[in-house]
């Protein structure tokens, strides 16, 4: 696997957490897994971690950054062929992460035609541009991105949405796409805070003040504009209530000035990156968390607020459509000022139903999207690619009849219960549009 950050090198979005967890549970299954990835300050250039094998690559500074990224993935597929002179055989499968990747697979598929490849879209150029295409630096981006989906054996996207994206925006041959969700570890969030009171009031929220959380890039593809514009409805009607705005970006000063202007300056605190057991804290403190994306490829936000038992608010503009169930384990609202407001406000109104639906997104996060299960459907793409079963029909197979969660339930818990776990995860999920992911269900 081929990747720009990871977990036990630089980790900066995303990606790392997926490329990391991704690695490991295909590892659990059997499988040899080298990754590659950039290096960080002091960190050796070879580990064995949680039974993957992790190459840490230097590569030559650049001032034009495309350029840089060239750089590290020509010294990225070198260390790929070492590796495979000193291994004495060739692996088995290519895996290449976004486009700040897709060159060492765009290398290695032009040097031998015959090698599997599969390009994962964790987003697409355009739609961390907000929805925007733009000449410049961004469109050499697309077109490495396009090359890679197009050279591709199999393109895999994290959201039934990012698929249709990537389908609007590049040309190549569909059957080859592959929807695979994200996943969440969910035992870092496991245990109450010992005192919720002393998490909030180190961001100056009371211990009853209502509390909204918004995690993410400071960027118009994120939203966070949108649930600024909101602020003032919902103070209207809860003037105790604190925004928490965790991210850096570009828009940052701007949405602060603007909070200011608007006179809501007292009720928002704006505290840059975060990551660890702080944002775990913050999420476990606050009483919903708000996710504004005009464009959300998949939502990993989504998935940690679960895994904290806090319900979502969510727009209709990405991933979480396909899979937050409305007023059952979040809201779906359209992606402005007024749907924002809504969907806060109603958790406002009903901080019980706020539970409630945190305690059933837990269950979905835990089952549905645990890493073991991201790395079982990923591993059939792999197997569909190398023959070992038939690739699903042209258009996407219909859904089995049983959740797979449903049935390994079943063994350990009542009847009761799993009527109960299955209303959770997915009963009934053709008529809220709720796709559950099971073993041999690829098919974007």
């Amino acid at each position: 696997m081929f990747a720009w950050e990871s977990l036990h090198s630089v980790a900066v979005g995303g990606v790392a957490p997926h490329l990391t967890n991704l690695s490991a549970g295909l590892e659990r299954r059997g499988h040899e897994v080298h990754v590659y990835v950039r290096a960080g300050g002091g960190q050796p250039h070879y580990e064995l971690i949680d039974g993957v094998h992790v190459h840490r690559i230097n590569f030559g500074q650049d001032n034009d950054f495309v350029n840089e990224i060239n750089n590290m993935c020509n010294s990225m597929v070198h260390s790929f062929f070492e590796t495979e002179g000193f291994m004495g055989h060739q692996f088995d499968i290519v895996h290449a992460h976004d486009w700040l990747a897709a060159p060492a697979l765009i290398n290695i598929k032009r040097q031998q035609h015959h090698r599997k490849c599969i390009f994962t879209v964790h987003s697409t150029e355009y739609g961390r541009c907000g929805n925007n295409t733009y000449g410049g630096q961004s469109a050499r981006i697309r077109g490495i991105e396009g090359e890679a989906i197009d050279i591709a054996d199999r393109v895999i996207a994290v959201s039934g949405v990012l698929c249709d994206e990537i389908k609007d925006h590049y040309g190549f041959h569909w059957p080859n796409l592959r929807r695979v969700y994200n996943g969440i570890e969910c035992l870092p969030y496991d245990g109450e805070l010992w005192d919720v009171g002393h998490v909030r009031s180190q961001y100056g929220v009371g211990p009853m003040d209502p509390m909204v959380l918004f995690v993410g890039r400071m960027a118009t593809q994120k939203g966070p504009d949108i649930l600024v514009e909101a602020i003032p409805m919902l103070l209207a009607s809860r003037p105790d209530a604190k925004f928490i705005m965790v991210g850096d970006g570009y828009m940052k000063d701007g949405l602060m000035s603007r909070c200011n202007d608007t006179g809501v300056g007292n009720s928002v605190k704006f505290v840059g990156s975060m990551k660890g057991q702080p944002l775990i804290d913050l999420f476990k403190a606050t009483d919903v968390v708000c996710i504004p994306s005009r464009n959300e490829p998949f939502g990993i936000v989504t998935l940690e607020a679960w895994a904290a038992k806090k319900p979502v608010v969510v727009t209709k503009n990405g991933g979480p459509r396909e899979f937050v169930w409305h007023d059952n384990d979040g809201y779906v609202v359209d992606a402005n000022a007024d749907g924002i407001a809504w969907g806060v406000g109603s958790i406002f109104a009903n901080f019980d139903h706020g539970r409630y639906m945190g305690e059933r997104g837990r269950v979905k996060a835990a089952f549905q999207f645990s890493w073991d299960r991201i790395a079982e459907v990923t591993n059939d793409v792999y197997d569909e690619l190398h023959g070992i079963f038939p690739p699903p029909p042209g258009q996407e197979p219909a859904p089995e009849p049983e959740v797979a969660v449903v049935e390994q339930a079943q063994e350990n818990e009542s009847e009761s219960d799993t009527e109960d776990l299955s209303s959770i995860l997915g009963k009934d999920r053709l008529e809220h549009n709720i796709p559950v992911l099971s073993h041999r269900q690829v098919g974007a």
